[in-house]
């Protein structure tokens, strides 16, 4: 909380006697004195599109002038500057990057801008290839052109953040909020506020019928609108019962003319999933708890990624998996491929593929027992495999074939997912998408021997966290993550 912001809370104690709490003078109650930089911060996504979009076409033009004009290379075509301008802005988009909560992470701006400019790029190979002419996409001018876009595309984002951290600094970007209320639930709104740093708390304010016993008040309905008319009040959330309509739309009415956002307490923080947006089905209002992971575009959009990054590892470590096959043949009789059935998308059956590890036998054990340290079943070969995570290389088959993805939940043996589907609420919930050769989990050390439900449930918990959060920036930096944590081998035997 900023230094020159008080608190606007005040004892019923301590007010003098025959007075009640809400009758103090509101305009006599300390405010901040800061002018806030909230707005601003609203307005932000939107001013840095329109920067993005003269950047890309003014850099563009500039190399025309500058480095073209003269000879020195080929100019680049004028309708090509002012298409990829429009991309990258629509890829931006697309990427969430013009969402107020993610203007400030300066890491994910950065690479959005990157992945949005390299989309840009083939996007417009792709379009030269069609007409028969490549030359001009890759020539001299062009890559300056690049090279000056993704340089422009990273100062914007710097400066955007080092003015972010100014503002935060000064306590510019903390919201004045103030609660009102009707009992307890108002208290520990208010309770919450005064430590968030986001947010300076104006103060607690009660409705007029109020019960008694709460002690500590700033005010009642009409001190809060005084204060709101005189614009020291950024938002009112408002915790009376729901079932009160018409003392809501009455409330709702008093603040009309103003600019102060009124927010309800939906009455929900005893759930313990976080609700995703609201909207309206039929005319009634309505809070979503649960929507697919992968709606619009992001079906198509992580399917592609699959074949195209797969297919791609799948040509780069062909040799290595002959390399393994060779070697499992010449260690051990048996299979050089093991396959297992195992849950997948939608709770169906698929069978995984991997290299054998293990000893082969006739018979199988059908409770499946998990691989433990210095497990006797485990060859040398196998020993090896399982630590680097090699075994897993098969599943890439998997995922051309569409049965699994390369980021997401792993799957687990049929009777290990029955197992904790019984022990577990919610555990099926993590079959709501593809299982994935690597994971959010197993890049956070979730990985390996799960010896009781509590091992499982951390487990499920990143699992969990990744499909609410999907995104192919995402994807790419559990991919990014991958390698180090196969490196650290945590957990793997």
């Amino acid at each position: 909380m900023p230094a020159d912001a008080d608190v606007l809370i005040t004892s019923g104690k301590s007010q003098a006697a025959g007075r009640a709490p809400w009758q103090s003078e509101p305009q006599s109650l300390p405010l901040p004195a800061a002018q806030y930089g909230h707005d601003w911060l609203s307005r932000l996504p939107g001013l840095l599109g329109a920067f993005d979009w003269v950047g890309v076409a003014s850099v563009g033009y500039l190399v025309n002038i500058f480095v073209a004009a003269p000879g020195v290379g080929t100019a680049i075509h004028p309708l090509g500057i002012l298409l990829a301008a429009t991309l990258t802005v629509n890829y931006l988009y697309l990427s969430q990057a013009y969402c107020v909560r993610s203007v400030g992470h300066a890491t994910g701006q950065v690479a959005r801008a990157l992945l949005a400019w390299m989309a840009t790029i083939l996007s417009l190979a792709g379009i030269n290839y069609l007409v028969g002419d490549t030359k001009e996409v890759f020539n001299d001018s062009a890559r300056l052109w690049y090279a000056g876009v993704f340089l422009y595309l990273l100062g914007i984002r710097c400066a955007v953040h080092w003015q972010l951290l100014q503002w935060r600094s000064r306590g510019r970007l903390a919201r004045r909020v103030a609660v009102l209320g009707s009992g307890p639930a108002a208290a520990a709104i208010a309770h919450r506020l005064r430590t968030a740093p986001e947010a300076v708390l104006v103060g607690l304010f009660l409705d007029s019928e109020a019960p008694s016993g709460i002690d500590e008040v700033a005010g009642d309905t009409d001190a809060l609108l005084s204060l709101a008319v005189a614009g020291k009040v950024d938002e009112v959330i408002v915790a009376l019962p729901l079932g009160s309509q018409n003392s809501l739309n009455d409330l709702v009415g008093r603040f009309s003319a103003l600019q102060t956002e009124i927010k309800i307490d939906p009455g929900l923080s005893a759930l313990k999933v976080v609700p995703r947006d609201f909207g309206f089905v039929a005319g009634v209002p309505t809070l979503t708890l649960q929507r697919r992971p992968l709606s619009g575009w992001g079906a198509p959009a992580k399917r592609i990624e699959d074949i195209l990054f797969g297919s791609l590892f799948l040509m780069m470590l062909a040799p290595i998996m002959l390399a393994i096959a060779i070697l499992i043949r010449i260690e051990t009789r048996g299979p050089i491929i093991f396959r297992q059935e195992r849950y997948g998308f939608n709770n169906n059956r698929i069978v995984v593929y991997k290299f054998r590890s293990m000893h082969h036998r006739s018979e199988r054990d059908p409770s499946v027992p998990q691989a433990r340290r210095n497990d006797p079943r485990v060859t040398r070969v196998g020993a090896f495999l399982r630590r680097t995570s090699l075994d897993e290389l098969p599943q890439l088959f998997n995922v051309l074939r569409g049965d699994m993805s390369l980021v997401g939940p792993r799957p687990h043996a049929s009777a290990h997912n029955e197992k904790y589907a019984r022990l577990i609420d919610g555990y099926l919930a993590r079959h709501r998408m593809k299982p994935g050769i690597t994971g959010w989990a197993q890049v956070n050390g979730a990985r390996g021997e799960t010896e009781s439900p509590l091992q499982m449930k951390r487990r499920l918990d990143y699992d969990l966290l990744y499909i609410a959060n999907w995104s192919l920036l995402f994807d790419f930096k559990v991919l990014a993550m991958t390698i180090p944590a196969v490196f650290r081998g945590t957990n793997a035997y």
